[in-house]
């Protein structure tokens, strides 16, 4: 907040107190980092569970086995917290920078998997090499042992893989 206070204050100067100072909302609907906050459908259980567009464009829910993933959840969200109100931050696949962490479904190692895609209740599966449609969301760098544990991954925008 001071920083803010601090760049109104040197604007003021460049332009002078006696003149006026105009700004426009430029930013309305950007979302620089990625990360945009939405209201959930139901209780969010799981930190950096894959989440999927909701009831409607405000809202999301967890993203189910060989669904197409929208972000990633950055917190828990309980019922009474829904009740009330209160948003959750999702950083978006494809839009946000750098590596994202995803909660596997199932010991993941990124020596032996290429990529990971949904799985059940907003986690990742290694892509499986029986025939099926799965959604692409990203490359694991680090390793999961077993179910829940919590990987490193290169995100990218959810691709549909078909495997016959």
């Amino acid at each position: 907040m001071s920083k803010i206070i601090m760049l109104i204050r040197s604007m003021i100067c460049l332009v002078g107190r006696n003149q006026l100072l105009t700004a426009a909302n430029i930013a309305e609907g950007d979302h620089a980092d990625g990360a945009k906050s939405f209201y959930a459908d139901a209780a969010i259980t799981e930190k950096f569970g894959l989440v999927k567009i909701g009831t409607d464009v405000n809202h999301i829910a967890a993203c189910g086995n060989d669904e197409v993933a929208d972000g990633i959840v950055l917190s828990e969200l309980t019922a009474t917290e829904i009740t009330d109100g209160l948003p959750v931050a999702v950083k978006l696949l494809g839009a946000a920078p750098g590596t994202v962490l995803m909660v596997a479904s199932e010991a993941i190692d990124p020596t032996s998997v290429d990529f990971v895609c949904t799985a059940a209740s907003g986690r990742v599966k290694a892509l499986p090499a029986g025939s099926g449609t799965y959604y692409i969301v990203g490359k694991p760098i680090t390793a999961a042992s077993v179910a829940g544990d919590v990987i490193e991954v290169i995100p990218c925008v959810p691709t549909q893989r078909v495997v016959e």
